[in-house]
C-alpha cells in the first residue's frame, strides 16, 4: 500500500515537473524558503546536519534559497517521504532502516555487528552510495547527502553483560530488523519511533532501548536507563532527501550551488563524528550512566552469530551487485582498482570548487 502510494506520488510529481520548471527560475531570484524536517531533536547528529544544511544552503545560493527547519517532526519516515513527494516538505532527514519496506538495500547500514569503526562506516556508505541513489530514485527521491550516526548500544535499567541478561527484556529498537535480532535473544523487542520512547519509559513499559543515545536523545534516557552497553550493534545512517522532480527542475546555476552546499555538509558530518562519539560517552558518565565497553565473550560470540544470520538473510534478498558491496567492504587491505571507493560525486564537486 505504501509503495503504491509512493509510485502514485512519484508519477504525480513527474507530471508536475513541467509546471515546476516554469516557475522555479523566477522564484530563485525572488528568494524561496524550503521546509527541512527531521524526526530527531536539534541536538543530535541528524538535527545538526539539518541545521547546518539550512545555513549552508542559504550561504551558497546567496540567499536565493533559505531553509526553515523543523525538529522532532511528529511524522513517521513514510509520512516524511510522502510529504517530500507531494511538496508539503522540500527536504527531509529520514533514517535508512525505516525505508526497508521499499528496498532491502536500505537495511545495509543497520546490519548488526558488520561495521566496527567510524572509518568502516564511511567506507561502507561510500561503496553503497550508488545503490542508495538508484533505489531512492526509483521511489521518486533524490539523495542530497548521507548523515552518519554514532554506533548504537543498548540502554537498560539493569546492567547487561551476558546473553541471559537480555532474556524477556522489553526493548525498543529502531527498525524491524533490529527488533528481529534482539527477539532472537528472548527479548520482547519492537520498532518504535524515537518520540514514542520517553512516554513509555515514564510508565515503566520499557526495560531497554537500542539507540546511540546521541545528544538530546541520550539525555532523555539517562534518568530511567542508567546503564549503556556499548555493543556497537551498527553504525547506521540517515538520508537527507528531496524529490527527484524538484531537483531536476532547479535551474543549473542554483543546482550547482545546492550540490556545493550538500558536499560541504556531508564532509562536516563525517569529520565531526569521532569527537561526537567521545562527547556522548563523556556526557553519559557525567550524568551517572555506567558505560560498559567490555562485553562478555559469550555474549559477544552470540551477538556475532545472530548478526551473521541476519546478514545471510539480507544477502539472500538482494541482487548480486548489492551483495557485492559486502564483499568489497570486507576487503580491508590495500584497495585495488576493482574495490577502491572513489570520491562521491558530491565530494568531487566540493574538491573541484576548492581547487578552482
Amino acid at each position: 500500500m505504501i509503495w503504491n502510494k509512493l509510485v502514485k506520488l512519484t508519477t504525480d510529481s513527474a507530471l508536475a515537473a513541467t509546471l515546476v520548471c516554469g516557475v522555479m527560475a523566477p522564484a530563485a531570484h525572488a528568494g524561496q524558503t524550503w521546509s527541512i524536517a527531521t524526526e530527531y531533536p536539534m541536538d543530535t547528529v541528524a538535527g545538526r546536519g539539518v541545521q547546518s544544511f539550512a545555513a549552508t544552503l542559504s550561504r551558497e545560493t546567496g540567499g536565493a534559497v533559505t531553509g526553515k527547519t523543523e525538529f522532532k517532526a511528529k511524522h513517521e519516515a513514510s509520512d516524511l517521504v510522502s510529504a517530500v513527494l507531494d511538496n508539503r516538505l522540500q527536504v527531509a532527514d529520514v533514517f535508512t532502516g525505516s525505508l526497508a519496506h521499499l528496498d532491502p538495500i536500505f537495511e545495509l547500514s543497520t546490519l548488526p555487528f558488520e561495521v566496527r569503526s567510524v572509518d568502516d562506516s564511511r567506507r561502507l556508505a561510500c561503496l553503497a552510495e550508488p545503490a542508495y541513489r538508484n533505489a531512492l530514485s526509483r521511489a521518486g527521491l533524490h539523495l542530497l547527502f548521507i548523515s552518519p550516526w554514532p554506533p548504537t548500544g543498548l540502554w537498560s535499567r539493569q546492567p547487561i553483560t551476558t546473553a541471559a541478561d537480555m532474556t524477556s527484556l522489553r526493548i525498543r529498537t529502531y527498525d524491524t530488523a533490529s527488533a528481529a535480532v534482539l527477539s532472537g535473544f528472548g527479548a520482547q523487542a519492537a520498532a518504535l519511533p524515537v518520540q514514542d520512547v520517553r512516554p513509555l519509559l515514564r510508565i515503566g513499559a520499557l526495560d531497554g532501548v537500542l539507540s546511540s543515545g546521541d545528544g538530546a536523545v541520550g539525555k532523555s534516557l539517562q534518568a530511567d536507563l542508567p546503564n549503556f552497553a556499548a555493543i556497537h550493534y551498527a553504525f547506521p545512517v540517515s538520508f537527507v532527501v528531496m524529490s527527484q522532480a524538484r531537483y531536476e527542475a532547479i535551474p543549473e546555476r542554483l543546482r550547482h550551488a545546492l550540490d556545493k552546499a550538500v558536499a560541504v555538509v556531508q564532509q562536516e558530518q563525517w569529520a565531526a563524528l569521532p569527537a561526537r562519539v567521545e562527547q556522548n560517552y563523556a556526557e553519559m558518565r557525567r550524568a551517572g550512566v555506567t558505560v560498559n565497553t567490555s562485553i562478555d565473550n559469550t555474549l559477544h560470540e552470540r551477538l556475532y552469530e545472530v548478526g551473521q544470520a541476519r546478514l545471510n538473510d539480507w544477502l539472500s534478498r538482494v541482487p548480486p551487485d548489492e551483495s557485492d558491496i559486502i564483499t568489497r567492504f570486507r576487503l580491508k587491505g590495500a584497495p585495488s582498482a576493482q574495490n577502491a571507493c572513489p570520491l562521491t560525486l558530491l565530494e568531487a564537486v566540493h574538491c573541484a570548487h576548492k581547487l578552482s
